[in-house]
């Protein structure tokens, strides 16, 4: 394996958009990032995340947009107050893509598809001179060479080196090995000292574990049950929610998720919690898939 003659100045190892927002910073300063990513292309999975509609952010005040992050909110409060929801919908609009309010309250970006946003940001990124290096799976560490960072990469032909005076991970969860977030990352940052939570399922839906009926399943499933208020332990909300082949998912369902996980993972039984709104299963615990499952 060839080593380069000089390091990079920042390596930045994931191209979905906390990878491409840390370029962009970046290249605000005048430091021209290389932008590395596993996928033959970049953003895969904010594409994806486009085919439903693209919610961007939510319109509510900042205040109450961080309650929604229970135990995580004071990290990420001085985040969301720097880049609140007006400063994200600014900065879809100097890329030329106006955004709009729904009647959830939720902003999706005009025409609802995520293709225009990333095509525009990414015209934007590479006329700053950001640097993209697709096909280049991170495999850890090497020997570092003076102060640099050795980043071994699997890439189509063979395994190389590259150095970085800086590296920066924005590697995502393991929700989606597919395009990506996989987690393989874990033990590398765990062998280095890095305290790592635990990833658990979160923003998922629910999968009822004997299933729904067949009458259920053939004439409704795909249909939205709204409105519909959900209360569950701290959580009281009105929203909808969809009923799926094997069970439920949407935004009211996402929203309380985490708290439903947790439960689950502590044995409780929603019919003893005071869950209302949808038809009283028991928990029955995590379902191999990563989704959280229900029984009736």
């Amino acid at each position: 394996m060839d080593k380069p003659l000089q390091a990079l100045s920042v390596a930045i190892i994931g191209a979905g958009p906390a990878g491409l927002m840390a370029a962009e910073a970046l290249s605000q300063h005048g430091i021209a990032a290389h932008v590395f990513d596993a996928m033959p292309s970049v953003g895969r999975k904010f594409l994806l995340a486009g085919i439903g509609g693209l919610n961007l952010t939510h319109s509510e005040p900042t205040e109450s947009l961080l309650r929604r992050y229970g135990a995580s909110a004071p990290h990420l409060a001085r985040s969301l107050q720097t880049f609140d929801a007006t400063t994200l919908r600014a900065w879809a609009e100097e890329l030329g893509i106006a955004t709009f309010v729904g009647t959830s309250g939720r902003v999706f970006p005009q025409g609802m598809k995520a293709a225009p946003l990333l095509r525009a940001w990414l015209h934007r990124l590479r006329a700053s001179d950001v640097k993209f290096h697709p096909r280049h799976r991170w495999l850890g560490w090497g020997d570092p060479l003076d102060t640099a960072h050795a980043l071994r990469f699997a890439t189509p032909d063979g395994e190389t080196v590259i150095y970085a005076q800086t590296v920066v991970l924005a590697l995502g969860g393991a929700s989606w090995s597919k395009l990506g977030s996989d987690g393989a990352w874990q033990p590398w940052l765990a062998e280095r000292g890095v305290a790592i939570n635990p990833l658990q399922p979160a923003n998922c839906g629910f999968n009822v574990a004997a299933g729904w009926s067949e009458h259920l399943r053939t004439r409704f499933a795909g249909q939205a049950l709204k409105p519909l208020r959900l209360r569950f332990e701290t959580f009281d909300q009105q929203g909808e929610c969809i009923l799926t082949q094997t069970g439920v998912e949407g935004g009211l369902i996402y929203a309380a998720s985490s708290l439903l996980r947790d439960a689950i993972m502590k044995g409780l039984e929603w019919a003893n919690r005071g869950l209302r709104g949808i038809p009283a299963p028991r928990f029955l615990g995590l379902a191999a898939s990563g989704r959280l499952s229900l029984k009736d």
